[in-house]
């Protein structure tokens, strides 16, 4: 450490000859960016040490009985006596953050460690003073912090001192800094203030010249309501700090944090010191483009560089979001916690049973012996070393690499001789690697949470993972499968040939999945019996799986149905002449009126020796004529059919084929009669008529909040320059027509209205307006425009202003600015709110879509149906609200359900 000091201080002395000392050899600040000693720019990826030296009960687990390390910490007292407490304590600090840890965040990717101190490690509290007023000082929080440097310096990592526990407590939500209720806070007393002062000046004069020191954050996350209204004296209290480190320390920054933990910098502007920066904190909130828009545009009107200073407790897919949204708006950050129990941390800790019987008995649940308790609360210390956490490299990856790309790599190394354990699918992104409806929470903005994980094992996205009691088995399951949902693997094929799947699953009922290989199908989809519960296991087998030698990406596609999926092996391989040429499956577009037809070989056939005479089309039972046809360029297994006549999402689709035409080689593909075409055609709607808001096609950047308009539902909200909704229209005959828009704004905005032509997207009219007073203040505004016949996507930018927008409609006719009513039959919902069942029961039957959809506009349920009573099994979605959609002939509806358990 000395010679370390020793050729720092030399270096600096020769720097310190051409440029003042904070802009050469330390971070510092460079306008609105903050840059190396080297004066390039420099993106902070830190992690924060958690609770090695400030003990959160959230962690501990003890936040019911113990929620601050005080509470912890005298509890622990009460049980195993004051010795052993220290006991404990010197090996929780010895234990919880080492080089080992630091060595490995460096080889990771991070470049930046921030470490939350407690104050109590630096100078006791001003109660146990020897002399009220006077401040001494305690060697253990140094020695820790110098080992701490000394370790960073090593991996050239920067150490970022976070005051995450001030003498007294910055903050009412007391387990955050330790806070005491019962004694003066830090705003109450002014000993504790001076005793902050003096700890930040102590500190940097210790530090002052070391390169590696990346900054002070001088108070972590303020949550206090002070008598003046204001924060001038958090503003006070951040002059006398700055002052005190100034006098001995000129080059480290300083990370301000406002008050309502770290967000509202009013009255800490304009900055003070050349060197700083503004440090803002963020949790379960969305990412989209403009989630950092107020705090970039603060940086800009501040000339001040910003700092994500915390973050993290949420999905492997929020991670990602949002450590590219920052690093893409030049916003550094730094992740919380490194460890603790549970999937979403680089490093997992085991808690082991005795400790929690602890708790349970400091609750008074439960009872055990001093010794006992003592031995349970090292057993817990000692797990939190390194080598006894489970490194959690999907975090990692989240964090590290998916930022930057959307490639996918292997969790593990597969084989086609070897069992793929289904949790053990790729490393990236939702709907890269895997694709799953439920992936982050966003309850600070949506106002309930949303759990992005129902199994809460193995790994932290949004894929459902539980412990699996199968009899040969990693330890876990994929369950809580939706519709849609899948999952690939990067898998070496041992042979181009054809493979018998094996697959082991559980379930209460019968499900349905396909396999698809490098994008293409390479199965039927396949039905899945029931085995009786979740955790009685069958193996089903699936001949003739077509996969080319080398490395392939597996899918494993749930078509429908819930289970369990244990594991599965590609084996038994033989060749592919033995394999029949067949279809695997009809699918229809999603727009454009054409049948995908996915065969399990590659046609041949040149396209004009193909009879399309030889396929028949059949729509609600009436044969329809199939126009044209092509072969997928880009895919040898795939074959397009093409129809004038426009089809609709809520149609039943057949199709035949008896001919020799269609060949692959010497092969003619089999024949077939009345197969289902999947019916992938988007919901429409009739012009002229009316569409609410949240029936949207696409939605791009709008968030939905509960409507007062009459009617009331749900409006689309927070609009943003370049922000769309898509809406899917029929138009029987084109026309000029009247469209209505249902908008509300405080502000001017303006929407251009685009319609789809020959699938290119046209301007076609743009609608302006003012404030119409409030943004539930609701007004109609009309403008004409033409549509050509049949369908077309229409696009709503908004191009300028903010607005909110309830419903649009069509008339036909001048412009009115009335909507024209429309007749819809009545039904119920009931029982809502319901944990299992919900009954949809209509006065009549007919042909309706009936859809659930999340708040944000997922959709996690749809089916067509003719019945006049109809019942959902909701008993897999979590608690929380949810929007249930009928469409049909005679009714638009959309209410809203809650669930509950």
């Amino acid at each position: 450490m000395k010679i370390f000091l020793n050729l720092s201080f030399f270096i600096l002395l020769f720097l310190s000859f051409s440029a003042p000392a904070f802009s050469q050899g330390f971070v510092h600040v460079n306008g609105t960016s903050i840059v190396d000693g080297n004066g390039n720019n420099l993106i902070i990826r830190s992690i924060g040490t958690g609770n090695w030296m400030i003990q959160e009960g959230y962690m501990m687990q003890s936040a019911d009985v113990a929620g601050t390390q005080h509470e912890f910490r005298n509890k622990l007292i009460e049980t195993v006596g004051e010795t052993r407490t220290n006991e404990f304590y010197d090996v929780w600090l010895s234990n919880h953050f080492r080089k080992i840890d630091v060595d490995s965040m460096s080889a990771w990717g991070f470049n930046c460690i921030r470490v939350a101190m407690h104050y109590k490690w630096f100078t006791p509290a001003i109660e146990n003073e020897p002399v009220q007023g006077e401040i001494t000082w305690t060697d253990k929080g140094f020695d820790m912090i110098d080992n701490l440097l000394s370790w960073c310096a090593d991996n050239q990592m920067y150490l970022i001192l976070d005051l995450h526990g001030a003498p007294g407590g910055q903050g009412k939500d007391a387990a955050i800094s330790d806070y005491d209720s019962s004694k003066p806070s830090l705003w109450e007393s002014d000993l504790n203030k001076d005793k902050t002062v003096a700890l930040w000046k102590k500190i940097a004069e210790r530090y002052s010249n070391e390169p590696w020191i990346g900054g002070y954050d001088l108070i972590n996350e303020i949550n206090w309501t002070f008598p003046e209204g204001n924060n001038s004296k958090i503003r006070d209290l951040y002059g006398k700090i700055t002052d005190a480190i100034r006098e001995v320390d000129k080059n480290h920054i300083l990370f301000i944090e406002g008050n309502s933990f770290a967000n509202d910098f009013s009255g800490l502007t304009p900055a003070w010191d050349d060197n700083m920066v503004y440090s803002f904190h963020k949790y379960w909130t969305y990412n989209d483009a403009n989630a950092l828009k107020w705090i970039t545009d603060f940086r800009e009107e501040q000339n001040r560089p910003v700092w994500l200073g915390e973050t993290g407790e949420n999905s492997n897919t929020w991670f990602t979001n949002l450590a590219a949204l920052a690093e893409s708006n030049n916003v550094g950050w730094s992740w919380w916690p490194v460890k603790k129990s549970g999937i979403n941390n680089i490093l997992k800790v085991e808690t082991n049973a005795d400790y929690l019987q602890m708790i349970e008995m400091w609750k008074g649940n439960s009872t055990m012996t001093s010794d006992e308790a003592f031995s349970a609360v090292m057993t817990f210390a000692n797990n939190h070393k390194f080598e006894n956490c489970t490194i959690q490299y999907d975090v990692i990856d989240a964090l590290i690499r998916q930022p930057h790309t959307t490639e996918t790599r292997p969790f593990k190394t597969h084989t086609t001789s070897q069992k793929i354990f289904a949790v053990d699918y790729d490393l990236g992104r939702n709907n890269y690697a895997y694709f799953d409806t439920d992936t982050a929470n966003y309850h600070l903005n949506t106002g309930e949470y949303k759990a992005w994980n129902q199994g809460w094992e193995y790994r932290n996205d949004g894929v459902d993972i539980e412990k699996c009691s199968d009899t040969e088995t990693n330890g876990y399951n994929v369950g809580f499968v939706k519709k849609g949902e899948w999952l690939q693997y990067t898998v070496n094929s041992e042979a181009n040939a054809a493979y018998k799947l094996e697959i082991r699953t559980a379930g209460t009922g019968k499900a349905s999945m396909h396999i698809e290989a490098n994008g293409q199908i390479v199965s039927e989809t396949f039905e899945l019996p029931s085995t009786g519960s979740w955790t009685s296991y069958i193996t089903s087998t699936i001949n003739n799986i077509i996969l080319p030698k080398g490395m392939v990406k597996i899918k494993l596609v749930f078509d429908g149905g819930e289970l369990n999926v244990n594991h599965f092996s590609l084996i038994e391989p033989v060749e592919i002449s033995a394999v029949p040429f067949k279809l695997l499956k009809a699918g229809s577009a999603k727009i454009d009126n054409e049948i995908f037809l996915d065969l399990n070989q590659p046609i041949t056939s040149v396209e004009n020796d193909i009879n399309i005479n030889e396929f028949e089309l059949k729509v609600d039972g009436e044969s329809v004529s199939i126009s044209d046809f092509i072969l997928d360029t880009n895919n040898s297994r795939k074959m397009i059919l093409m129809t004038e006549k426009d089809l609709f999402y809520n149609q039943e689709i057949k199709l035949s084929y008896t001919g020799n035409s269609v060949k692959s080689g010497s092969k003619e593909l089999e024949s077939f009669t009345n197969v289902i075409v999947e019916n992938n055609f988007n919901r429409h709607f009739e012009i002229p008529g009316k569409i609410e808001a949240e029936n949207f096609m696409t939605n791009s950047g709008f968030e939905l909040e509960d409507c007062t308009d009459t009617g009331k539902g749900k409006n689309t909200s927070y609009a943003s320059d370049g922000d769309y909704l898509e809406y899917l229209l029929y138009v029987p005959a084109a026309g000029t027509f009247t469209m209505n828009l249902r908008i509300a704004t405080a502000k001017n905005a303006k929407i251009l209205v685009l319609n789809s032509v020959n699938g290119e997207m046209v301007s076609n009219e743009s609608v302006s307006f003012g404030s119409t007073n409030g943004w539930q203040s609701w007004q109609t505004k009309s403008i004409t425009i033409d549509l050509p016949k049949g369908k077309t996507v229409l696009r709503l930018l908004s191009e300028s202003g903010e607005h909110n927008l309830n419903w649009i409609s069509f008339d036909d006719g001048t412009v009115t600015g009335i909507e024209n009513p429309i007749h819809e039959s009545k039904f119920e919902v009931f029982p809502n709110p319901t944990s299992n069942f919900l009954n949809i029961n209509f006065e009549s039957s007919s042909s309706r879509q009936i859809s659930l959809f999340t708040m944000g506009g997922t959709q996690l349920f749809s089916q067509l149906s003719s019945e006049k009573n109809h019942s959902i099994n909701v008993n897999r979605y979590a608690t929380g609200t949810y929007l249930l959609t009928v469409s049909g002939e005679d009714m638009n509806k959309t209410v809203k359900v809650l669930i509950v358990k």
